[in-house]
């Protein structure tokens, strides 16, 4: 057995062990009462979202959405998303927003019509859960009484994170286990997706990134390893890497990539799934004053590697990243100064109340890998959910889109995202369009315009809640005058639960 391949087995085995921990239980913590939540909810109409969807495996449909507005016909392919939906059974309730079951929707757009099709991933958690009648398995942030056994990663694989559609393949994602393969015909679940015998079970993590070449970039972890994944074009494996991973108790979820790097933030938090008095607040702590370390590694050899360190702040995600002519690597994320939301935001949507702003903002870092230095600028605030024109993935971009919400301090400001920006990154000027107070807008994807190539010549799709309404909205934008707010819209007859991240396929 060669090196690489032995590497592979112990990441597994890392895995499995990793998984097992979250099986302890603890007599004191049971999850929360669903009857506790929806008190709260009835006077608060923009967190309804958060009470999520039934088991129900047909799922939602709707053929005859309300349209606004102008679809153009040259607008031809299909919008899917994913997101936690399911938080309650027998009549109790997760404590974090993050352990709901995870359900994708699909908008198919075509000759100016909007259909929408959503269901539940039908991973072996939830028949797990569906035949015990119970909260049955561990989570990632509840504490779930009397565990079943479990098997590996994908025993409490939710598949609620992202959805991609790459290879002839559509992909529910998750952080720690493998992804599972939907039919894109009706969204029901094939099962997990075994690249190869050897890597069952490894992790695929929830962002991965598609260059310009087609081929997909992945990382995951497991234990004290760092798992890159290189998917061609075709959907098929051309090579498993797995490398030491400098910082084993830091958290890693997204990352980026250039020509000849990997880009992994690694902000100081650690998962303490091991002390049963550990659940909620106490979870996830962030280790105060250390720095965000930044990973560099070699796409083609993750030993030459560099860790840079920026101030102490916290990451979920990342925009994009480049590689100047000097060898310097621009990344942009959205940097926070601590993990709030993480641990006590997210846990308090679970009970119905609205969490205090999240001070994240849009930063520029200038990385050197062959000095050793870094330093960081800091743009705007209040923004999450950054993405880039497809085409600039891995190289100079200068239209960064985000997710935001009102800025601190002004009325109405709270953690939920209530509209759509575009970041210039070279002048810092900002085009926002503001959907209003009763509406909590989600990730909006940039999807180029057919035939054109200009890094604006794009529209935006994105998804908002409308709580006048009680129903989501897709909104269609252009992303050079995004102030000017939708140029279409497509009404749903229902509301969706608030997903997280998503993709556009073109047809």
């Amino acid at each position: 057995m060669d090196l690489q391949r032995r590497t592979l087995l112990q990441a597994l085995a890392a895995t499995v062990g990793s998984a097992a921990t979250l099986a302890l239980p603890a007599a004191h913590a049971r999850p929360a009462r669903a009857a506790d939540f929806h008190r709260a909810v009835a006077a608060d109409p923009l967190l309804r979202p958060f009470a999520g969807v039934a088991d129900a495996p047909e799922g939602l449909a709707s053929d005859t959405p309300l349209l606004r507005g102008r679809w153009p016909a040259e607008l031809r392919g299909r919008l899917h998303r994913n997101g936690p939906a399911l938080y309650e059974r027998g009549g109790e309730r997760y404590h974090h927003w993050f352990d709901g079951d995870g359900m994708v929707q699909q908008f198919a757009i075509e000759d100016g019509r909007v259909r929408h099709r959503g269901r539940l991933v039908q991973t072996a958690k939830l028949r797990a859960e569906r035949a015990a009648g119970r909260f049955a398995l561990p989570a990632f942030g509840t504490t779930v009484e009397n565990p079943l056994p479990l098997s590996g990663a994908d025993s409490v694989n939710p598949a609620n994170t992202s959805v991609l559609e790459h290879g002839g393949r559509l992909l529910a994602l998750w952080e720690g286990g493998s992804a599972h393969e939907l039919d894109a015909a009706d969204l029901s679940t094939r099962g997990p997706v075994t690249w190869r015998d050897d890597l069952k079970g490894l992790p695929f993590s929830a962002h991965p990134k598609v260059a310009a070449d087609g081929t997909l970039w992945n990382i995951g972890t497991a234990g004290a390893h760092l798992v890159v994944w290189q998917i061609g074009a075709d959907g098929r494996l051309q090579r498993a890497q797995v490398g030491a991973h400098p910082y084993p108790h830091g958290m890693v979820h997204d990352f980026a990539i250039t020509d000849r790097w990997l880009v992994v933030p690694l902000p100081p938090v650690r998962f303490s799934f091991d002390n049963e008095a550990r659940e909620g607040p106490r979870r996830f702590p962030m280790d105060a004053g250390q720095p965000l370390r930044v990973l560099i590694a070699r796409k083609d050899d993750l030993a030459r590697q560099r860790v840079l360190e920026l101030p102490p702040q916290f990451v979920f995600h990342v925009g994009n990243a480049h590689e100047e002519r000097d060898g310097t690597v621009v990344l942009s994320y959205v940097g926070a100064p601590d993990n709030a939301f993480l641990d006590r935001g997210a846990v308090a949507l679970m009970r119905g109340e609205r969490p205090l702003p999240a001070p994240a903002g849009t930063c520029i870092a200038r990385l050197d890998p062959v000095r050793g230095t870094a330093r960081v600028q800091r743009l705007d605030d209040a923004v999450e959910f950054p993405r880039v024109h497809p085409a600039c993935v891995g190289r100079r971009t200068r239209w960064l889109v985000s997710a935001c919400g009102a800025p601190s301090g002004s009325a109405g400001a709270n953690a939920l995202l209530r509209g759509v920006q575009v970041l210039d990154t070279e002048t810092g000027r900002v085009q926002r369009f503001d959907y209003g107070e009763q509406a909590i807008a989600e990730e909006h994807i940039v999807v180029p315009r057919p035939g054109r190539s200009g890094e604006r010549d794009a529209w935006l799709l994105g998804t908002v809640y409308d709580a006048r309404r009680d129903a989501t909205v897709l909104n269609l934008l252009d992303l050079a005058h995004v102030q000017d707010g939708p140029l279409a819209q497509a009404v749903l007859p229902y509301r969706l639960p608030l997903g997280f991240h998503g993709h556009f396929r073109a047809t």
